[in-house]
C-alpha cells in the first residue's frame, strides 16, 4: 500500500524521521560494506542529526566500528562498494565532518596501515583490466582523498593514474576511452565493449580524473585523459532518439536507448561534461552539460527508464538529487522544477506508516518489490536524497562522484 502524501518541506521531513527510525532499527551485524550494510547505515544516522539530534541512534560509530574490525579480520575484498576502500571512506567521511566522536587525526591513523595494501591491490585491478571504482582499482583514489596528503599518497596516486593512461584505447582522432570488463564477466581478450556510464564507465572515469587534479594529483596526466575521454563522450552520442548517448558502445556503432538514473544515461554523462569543463576551463564541454540535462529533464514520466522505485542509483529520489545537484551549479530554473518534479514521485513511492518498509527496491530479475534498507538502491539512499532536498549538507554523495 503507497502513502498517498503531499509533496513540500513538512512531507520530506517527516518521511526523513521514518527512515532515520528504521535505518536504526537495522542490527550492529553482517554486512558492513558503503553501499549495502553498516557504513551507509552509519552516514544516514549521522547526516539525518544535523537536521534533528533525535534522528538516528547512539550506534552510528559502532557500525563503522564493526567494519573496521572486518577489515582487521581479513574478511573484506578492497573495493569501494563492498569492501575495505568504501568501510575506510566512510569513517574518514564522517570524522572529518565531525559528525562521530573521532578526531581526524585519530582517525587518519587508524587507518594508516590501509594505504599500502589498497594501493597494491588496486594497481593489480589496474593492470588486469579492471578499472571500475566501485568494483575495481580506482576506487582506492576516494579513499585516498580522504586521506591526510603525504609524498607517498601522492606518488600512489601518480601511479595510479600511469597504470590508467596504459589500459586507456586510443585513437588517432585523440578520442582515449576503456575497455569494460562488465564487472568480471568479460576480459580484454573479448571483443571491444566500451561503457559510457558515471558507476562503471568513461563518465566516471572522467569524473575521478577531474577530482584528482583538483586535489593536486597528477595534473598533466588527468588534463590529457579526461579531455581525450570527454571528445570520445561526445563522438559517442545517439544521432535520433530520447537519448542523448547510449549505455555501452562495441565495433559497431547503432543508436541506443539509455535509462535515466545516476548509473547510467544522459545524467552520468552530462555530469562528466560539467567536472570535466571545470576542470579544463573548456566552454564547449560546460554548454554540452547543460545542454543533455535540459534534454534529460523533459524525459517526465515514470516509464521513461523506466523509473520503477525511489533508489539512489536509478530511482526517483537519485534523479531529485542529481537535477538538484544540476540546478544549483547550472542555474536553470527548469532544472529545479524537474528536481520538484522527481521529488514528488519519491514521495508518491512511500508506503503507510502501518508497514514496516518506509520504501521498497524493484528487483528487475524477479519483477517484484523487496525490502531494502540499503545505500545505493534501496532506503538508506532514499534518506540522504531527501536530506539534500532540506537543504541539509550533502557532503556524502562524493561516493556517487557527485562532490
Amino acid at each position: 500500500m503507497m502513502l498517498t502524501v503531499t509533496s513540500g518541506t513538512p512531507a520530506t521531513a517527516q518521511l526523513v524521521g521514518r527512515l532515520a527510525a528504521r535505518i536504526s532499527r537495522q542490527p550492529v551485524e553482517g554486512n558492513v560494506s558503503l553501499l549495502t550494510g553498516q557504513t551507509g547505515f552509519a552516514l544516514v544516522e549521522a547526516y539525518s542529526r544535523i537536521l534533528d539530534p533525535a534522528f538516528g541512534s547512539d550506534r552510528t560509530l559502532d557500525r563503522l566500528l564493526a567494519g573496521l574490525s572486518a577489515i582487521q579480520q581479513g574478511e573484506l575484498t578492497h573495493h569501494f562498494a563492498s569492501g575495505m576502500a568504501g568501510v575506510a571512506w566512510g569513517f574518514l567521511h564522517l570524522s572529518r565532518r565531525g559528525l562521530i566522536d573521532v578526531e581526524p587525526a585519530e582517525a587518519q591513523a587508524i587507518v594508516a596501515d590501509l594505504d599500502e595494501p589498497l594501493f597494491e591491490l588496486s594497481l593489480d585491478d589496474l593492470r588486469h583490466g579492471n578499472f571500475d571504482y566501485l568494483y575495481g582499482g580506482l576506487g582506492a583514489g576516494l579513499y585516498f582523498l580522504e586521506r591526510k596528503p603525504t609524498p607517498t599518497i601522492s606518488r600512489y596516486m601518480e601511479l595510479l593514474v600511469e597504470e590508467l593512461a596504459a589500459l586507456a584505447v586510443r585513437y588517432p582522432n585523440g578520442d582515449i576511452t576503456w575497455p569494460f570488463l562488465d564487472l568480471g564477466r568479460r576480459s580484454l581478450s573479448d571483443p571491444p565493449l566500451y561503457n559510457l556510464g558515471l558507476a562503471h564507465g568513461t563518465a566516471g572515469v572522467v569524473v575521478l580524473l577531474a577530482l584528482f587534479r583538483k586535489y593536486g594529483f597528477a595534473g598533466v596526466r588527468c588534463a590529457e585523459l579526461m579531455q581525450g575521454g570527454l571528445q570520445w563522450l561526445w563522438n559517442q552520442r545517439n544521432t535520433a532518439g530520447r537519448s542523448r548517448f547510449p549505455n555501452r558502445v562495441g565495433e559497431n556503432r547503432e543508436n541506443q536507448e539509455s535509462r535515466l538514473g545516476w548509473c547510467y544515461g544522459d545524467l552520468g554523462v552530462a555530469h562528466a561534461f560539467w567536472m570535466g569543463s571545470r576542470a579544463l576551463n573548456h566552454a564547449d564541454w560546460k554548454a554540452v552539460a547543460l545542454q543533455t540535462t535540459l534534454h534529460a529533464a523533459r524525459r517526465r514520466d515514470l516509464s521513461t527508464g523506466p523509473v520503477h522505485d525511489a533508489g539512489l542509483c536509478h530511482g526517483s529520489a537519485g534523479l531529485a538529487h542529481l537535477f538538484r545537484w544540476a540546478a544549483r551549479r547550472m542555474a536553470h530554473p527548469y532544472l529545479a522544477e524537474t528536481a520538484d518534479y522527481w521529488l514528488e514521485q519519491t514521495l508518491r513511492f512511500a508506503r503507510a506508516e502501518t508497514d514496516d518498509d518506509v520504501f521498497r527496491a524493484f528487483n528487475h530479475e524477479t519483477g517484484h518489490y523487496e525490502s531494502h534498507p540499503g545505500l545505493l538502491q534501496g532506503e538508506a539512499g532514499v534518506a540522504l536524497a531527501l536530506l539534500g532536498a532540506l537543504d541539509q549538507p550533502i557532503g556524502w554523495d562524493r561516493l556517487m562522484l557527485l562532490s
